[in-house]
């Protein structure tokens, strides 16, 4: 038996050789080859090796029956990070799968508006994962997997950044930041789970949209189409819901979805302030807000662009549609946000008209008109009693302003004993601990919440961000010689409403909306340099794009 052969032809069949290969001593070899290995070495080293295995896939077992879902982060981070190093050591291919992230980007775009945040996915005792989170994952993925096979993505996304490297270094700076406050926070169990969180669904899409609207190509109009009609789907479920008084889907949420117990005891009561406010997939009816006011200046943007009177008109129709939204939610800030965008992009809209046909009297007209117009709705909001309380407050909604006023005066001493690092993401306001007379914890100032969050360099970095990218992206729609409205001037005018909206609002169910505008403001201002060198796709040929 030992001397026959085997019937696929692989040679001489014997039964002794693992014993031989056991036994067999080490032997001395030329310089240039290593020293061969005795047998039992070899089997002592394998042997190692997959008791090493054994013993870890054992200890996963155990934490992922025994410990709690929050705590799981930790143990996940050494897969997470043999998975960053597989991606890393992938070769160069001369196909990148920017399609398939332009198609999980837009993906993205339609579950962040579209599906609620507090409806998770629950399957055979696994951590809840969100849907945000999950298309989040699958973007970060396809991104990581385009930076290490890609040569040209790799490029093209530091050519962006070097275009404006003030926003760049301020940008990835205050990315750095959060990450340092997650790990040097007062509850680094819960901060770095945040803070993994945050790099799926902010830091990512913020990274992708600078490629696909600088080298990829797209165009703002290209993304408000998506947004507008997530936007449209969401505000007829507005609509159904203000009749029924509830969330639409509250009592129909399949089996294999779950919901936290305080999302859904606040979701069962309804808000209400003299009549229902509107949350649709939203937890509070000011996020909602926030979403529409941040939509108000691209409708405005089509409405001016709009080739024919048709389409022209149906985009009126939707920015009256917003309007009515926002008056179904309640929300102060999505009337201010909505009147701040009206105001400013009004006053841009003169001073480019102006500028560019110097013998157009509406141009002129409506600069020289704009602080009488300034005046008169400031006199409305003033003395017509539903705009002032709808802006103002007063009556029912005098509450929250002077729960604000009281967080802001709290806040300031808690900020100044942590103001390097902040007490970490999401625990600014538990460490400003201002409750409401139910003993519900609340913060409702964003900016005074991310600077107890990150502290003062982090809340330095984000500021700056706004402002040299309204900085930016004015001076270039200013040079803007060929559309009535220019893009860019759509950003500043959204990024304005952000800082209203932020003053008043801390929830963070649109930071991924905020990360999208800072990377397609440097996204814009690389596409403005790559127009004045004559380059219509700026960055060189989009030849990444047309091979996936």
């Amino acid at each position: 038996m030992r001397r026959s052969k085997t019937i696929l032809g692989l040679g001489a069949l014997r039964l002794d050789a693992p014993f031989r290969a056991l036994l067999r001593p080490g032997r001395d070899v030329l310089p240039v080859y290593h020293p061969q290995r005795a047998g039992w070495s070899i089997a002592l080293r394998k042997g190692a090796l997959l008791g090493l295995i054994v013993v870890v896939a054992f200890l996963y077992g155990v934490m992922a029956a025994i410990l709690p879902p929050g705590m799981l982060v930790g143990a996940a981070a050494p897969l997470a990070l043999l998975a960053l190093l597989v991606v890393w050591a992938l070769p160069d291919a001369k196909v990148a799968p920017t399609r398939a992230l332009t198609h999980a980007f837009t993906a993205f775009v339609l579950f962040m508006i579209l599906w609620p945040n507090y409806l998770a996915v629950s399957v055979a005792g696994l951590p809840w994962i969100s849907m945000r989170r999950l298309v989040g994952l699958i973007l970060t993925a396809l991104l990581m997997i385009c930076l290490s096979t890609s040569r040209p993505f790799r490029q093209g996304m530091v050519d962006v950044f070097r275009t404006s490297p003030w926003l760049s270094r301020l940008l990835i700076g205050f990315i750095i930041i959060q990450f340092l406050a997650s790990i040097f926070s007062v509850s680094p169990g819960e901060t770095i789970g945040r803070w993994v969180n945050t790099s799926f669904t902010s830091t990512a899409v913020c990274f992708t949209t600078i490629w696909l609207f600088g080298p990829g190509g797209k165009t703002v109009p290209w993304l408000v189409n998506r947004l507008a009609i997530a936007v449209f789907v969401l505000m007829v479920i507005g609509v159904f819901e203000a009749r029924a008084q509830h969330v639409l889907w509250l009592e129909h949420i399949p089996s294999f979805l779950r919901i936290d117990d305080a999302v859904l005891s606040q979701l069962i009561q309804p808000h209400i302030r003299n009549w229902y406010r509107v949350v649709t997939t939203y937890t509070t009816p000011l996020a909602y807000g926030e979403l529409l006011a941040l939509t108000t200046p691209f409708v405005l943007y089509r409405m001016v662009n709009a080739k024919t009177w048709p389409i022209r008109l149906l985009w009126l129709a939707f920015d009256v549609f917003v309007f009515y939204s926002a008056v179904l939610s309640t929300a102060r800030l999505a009337l201010v946000g909505f009147l701040a965008a009206h105001a400013v992009f009004g006053l841009l809209w003169g001073l480019h008209r102006w500028r560019n046909a110097r013998g157009d009297l509406i141009g002129i007209s409506a600069t020289m008109m704009y602080p009488a117009v300034l005046v008169a709705l400031a006199l409305a909001v003033l003395f017509v009693p539903a705009l002032h309380v709808r802006v103002l407050g007063g009556g029912a909604a005098q509450a929250s302003t002077d729960a604000r006023s009281a967080q802001f005066h709290m806040a300031m001493p808690v900020i100044a004993r942590r103001p390097l690092l902040g007490y970490g993401p999401g625990e600014g306001g538990g460490a400003i601990n201002w409750r409401t007379p139910e003993g519900i914890l609340t913060i409702d100032l964003g900016f005074v919440a991310l600077a107890a969050d990150v502290g003062v360099f982090g809340f330095l970095a984000y500021v700056g961000v706004i402002l040299l990218s309204i900085i930016g992206l004015f001076r270039v729609g200013w040079r803007d010689f060929a559309s009535p409205f220019p893009p860019e001037f759509a950003i500043v005018v959204s990024l304005t409403v952000l800082i209203s909206t932020r003053l008043v609002l801390a929830q963070g169910d649109n930071d991924p909306l905020f990360m999208i505008l800072f990377g397609l403001s440097l996204a814009m201002l690389y596409a403005a340099r790559g127009r004045g060198a004559g380059n219509p796709v700026p960055g060189g040929t989009n030849a990444i794009g047309r091979s996936a």
